[in-house]
C-alpha cells in the first residue's frame, strides 16, 4: 500500500509530525515527549535510529534534496538540524519562543518557522543555518505552509482568529485574512488558487481565493476539526474531526460535505498518498494510523509502531 508524501498532525493542542526521505526510505518522526526523533524504516514501520533534539519536538520537516531535517523543539525555542546521511544533529538554530510548525521553500534555501508565544516566524537560511528574518504576524501561530511557486506563506494565528500571508520576496506581511475560531491546519490546493484552513474552535472549515486573500466559503464540518488535506486535483478536502471520530468529505465546488467517514480515537492528522487512493490518519494518542481508499472511502487498515504519531513519505 503506498505511503502519503507527508502528514502533519495535532493532538492535544501540539504537532505532531514526520517526513520521509524517498532516496533511504527512512521516515524521520518527532517525538515530543521524548524529546527525540525516531527514524523508522517506510518498508515496515520498524524504529532503527533514536535522534536526541531539543526540549519537546513537535514539527519536523525535510529540506527539497533530504539532505537535512529541521526538527522544531517547542520546549527549547530551537530548531534541531538533522543530517539524514549521518542521523546526527549538526546545528541547533534559535527561534522564537515556542516554535510550532515548519515549511520549506520548495526552491530557495529557506525554512519557515511558526512562533506560536513569539507571534513571529524565523526565516531561516538553510545553507548557513542561520536565522536571516523574523516577521511579526498574529496572536498564536501555529500551521504553516509555502505556496509551490514560493512566493506566499500562509500561517494560521490561532488567537487572533486569521491568516498572515507573507511575502517570501519582502519578508512582510502582506495580507491578513479573517478566518473561523482557532485555526490550525491548513493545506494548499495545487493549483495555488485555494487556502483551506481547519478552524478548531467553530467546527468549520474556511476556504480562501488566493487572488484576494478573501474567504469564498465556511463550511461545517464535525467537531474540532484540527487538520486537512486536499486531493491533486482540488476537487475534495478532507478534514479530521478530533472529537466526532470522523472524516469529512468536503466537495469544493458545492462547499458542503458529501460524505462522513467514521474513524475511531479521535483523529488529529490527516494526509492523502501521491496517488490519491488512500488518506493516512492518525488518532489522538499517536499509537495507530487508519489507512482509508478513496474510491469506497472506508477504513482499509489500521497500522500500529509503537509511539509512532505520524507516518509519511516523499
Amino acid at each position: 500500500m503506498p505511503l502519503p508524501q507527508r502528514l502533519r498532525g495535532a493532538a492535544a493542542s501540539l504537532l505532531f509530525s514526520l517526513a520521509g526521505c524517498a532516496t533511504t526510505d527512512k521516515l524521520y518522526n518527532t517525538n515530543v515527549n521524548a524529546d527525540t526523533v525516531s527514524v523508522v524504516s517506510a518498508a515496515d514501520f520498524r524504529v532503527i535510529q533514536t535522534i536526541p533534539v531539543g526540549r519537546r519536538p513537535v514539527a519536523i520537516a525535510l529540506d527539497p534534496g533530504a539532505t537535512f531535517a529541521y526538527a522544531a523543539n517547542s520546549g527549547s525555542d530551537t530548531v534541531s538540524v538533522i543530517s539524514t546521511a549521518s542521523n546526527t544533529v549538526v546545528a541547533t538554530i534559535g527561534v522564537g519562543a515556542r516554535p510550532f510548525g515548519v515549511a520549506i521553500h520548495p526552491a530557495a534555501p529557506r525554512a519557515y518557522i511558526a512562533n506560536v508565544e513569539s507571534n513571529t516566524v524565523s526565516v531561516i537560511d538553510t545553507a548557513t543555518h542561520t536565522v536571516t528574518a523574523t516577521v511579526p504576524v498574529g496572536n498564536g501561530p501555529t500551521g504553516i505552509a509555502v505556496n509551490r511557486s514560493g512566493t506566499f506563506v500562509f500561517a494560521t494565528n490561532q488567537l487572533s482568529d486569521s491568516i498572515s500571508v507573507i511575502d517570501t520576496a519582502e519578508n512582510a506581511v502582506t495580507a491578513t485574512i479573517p478566518v473561523g475560531r482557532q485555526p490550525m491546519g491548513l493545506a494548499l490546493s495545487r493549483a495555488g488558487t485555494r487556502v483551506y484552513v481547519a478552524n478548531i474552535g467553530g467546527n468549520t472549515i474556511s476556504a480562501i481565493d488566493t487572488a484576494n486573500n478573501a474567504v469564498v466559503g465556511t463550511i461545517a464540518v464535525g467537531m474540532r476539526p484540527i487538520d486537512l488535506t486536499i486531493d491533486s486535483a482540488g476537487t475534495f478536502v478532507y478534514v479530521a474531526n478530533q472529537l466526532s471520530d470522523s472524516v469529512s468529505v468536503v466537495d469544493t465546488q458545492t462547499h458542503s460535505v458529501v460524505a462522513t467517514i467514521p474513524v475511531v480515537g479521535g483523529p488529529t492528522a490527516i494526509e492523502m498518498n501521491a496517488a490519491g487512493t488512500h488518506l493516512y490518519v492518525v488518532n489522538m494518542l499517536g499509537d495507530a494510523v487508519w489507512v482509508i481508499g478513496t474510491a469506497r472511502r472506508v477504513v482499509e487498515a489500521v497500522v500500529r509502531e509503537g509511539r509512532t504519531t505520524v507516518i509519511a513519505r516523499e
